[in-house]
């Protein structure tokens, strides 16, 4: 790690995510920036991709770091747009938790606005892997999750839930659970096939997902790997046993769980959806591999 002052930010922010938080949690972090000297610029998304968009653009002005606000979509969006534009090698990247499951900021572990401005302008940096994911001729990036199965119906039901809050993706699960179907997935990871029905299928950068739900307890930003989680065929009883010790990280121990750390695999089903990063796009097959220490975070 490294450290170096951070006088320019530049922030993309999505007023929509959290139920309107990044807003109001601007004017609670703007004391801390005014206070430290600090310049900052802002960008406000309009709507989805807006932010992808802008961060593919020449139009961000000179700063030391680029800070995204919002959900893990908008996080997403950042980190897509700083990899698939080259700027990702030369433009510092953070962090304001402002969504409502906030996966990637709980990992970093900092959930407070103000105590989060307050580290990012302490300076200290983190290089952080991707996960390259490609979907025919297609690249994109995700530096959270991959999800398949299970956890892209329950992202999808969570989004018709928003005015619930965080809430939404243990209330989503649960009916994801009662509504669940297995599905044939070809699995390649290496010399080994998983070729069998499962329910759900996640790829991790970061230890949580949804709202503090521990998936991949093991996992590491940096650490060159990607962990894998799947769900087996199982009944709905055991589907709920298995949901109750996420908050825990001990589903990781239950028989019906698949728990690997890989660099590379592939997924093949009937053309899916996929979840990545939160958001609802893309479909099987993919291939995925990890890209090490590729962003910089100001953490």
């Amino acid at each position: 790690m490294s450290f170096s002052k951070i006088e320019k930010i530049h922030f993309v922010l999505n007023p929509n995510a959290g139920n309107g938080s990044p807003l109001k949690i601007f004017q609670e972090i703007e004391e801390e920036l005014i206070l430290n000297n600090v310049k900052y610029t802002i960008f406000k998304s309009q709507g989805r991709n807006d932010i992808f968009n802008h961060v593919m653009s020449n139009e961000i002005p000179e700063c030391d770091v680029i800070c995204a606000m919002g959900g893990d979509g908008t996080i997403h969006e950042t980190a897509d747009g700083l990899m698939q534009s080259g700027k990702a090698s030369d433009l510092a990247f953070s962090v304001i938790p402002s969504g409502t499951g906030n996966a990637f900021a709980q990992t970093l572990g900092e959930l407070k606005p103000k105590k989060a401005i307050r580290k990012i302008l302490e300076g200290e940096r983190l290089k952080i892997d991707a996960m390259e994911i490609k979907q025919g001729p297609k690249l994109s990036y995700a530096v959270n999750i991959i999800g398949w199965g299970m956890a892209s119906r329950v992202n999808q039901i969570s989004d018709q839930l928003r005015m619930l809050g965080g809430i939404r993706y243990n209330i989503a699960s649960l009916i994801g659970i009662a509504a669940m179907k297995k599905k044939r997935l070809v699995l390649r990871m290496g010399d080994k096939v998983i070729n069998e029905d499962a329910l759900l299928f996640l790829a991790l950068n970061t230890v949580y997902t949804g709202k503090g739900m521990k998936m991949a307890p093991d996992a590491d930003f940096s650490d060159g790997l990607i962990d894998i989680i799947m769900f087996k065929s199982a009944t709905k009883l055991q589907v709920v046993s298995i949901f109750l010790k996420l908050f825990s990280g001990k589903h990781i121990f239950d028989p019906r769980v698949t728990y690997k750390q890989v660099n590379s695999f592939s997924l093949e089903s009937e053309g899916d959806d996929l979840n990545i990063d939160g958001e609802n796009q893309g479909h099987t097959p993919i291939d995925v591999r990890v890209i090490k220490k590729c962003i910089t975070l100001i953490k």
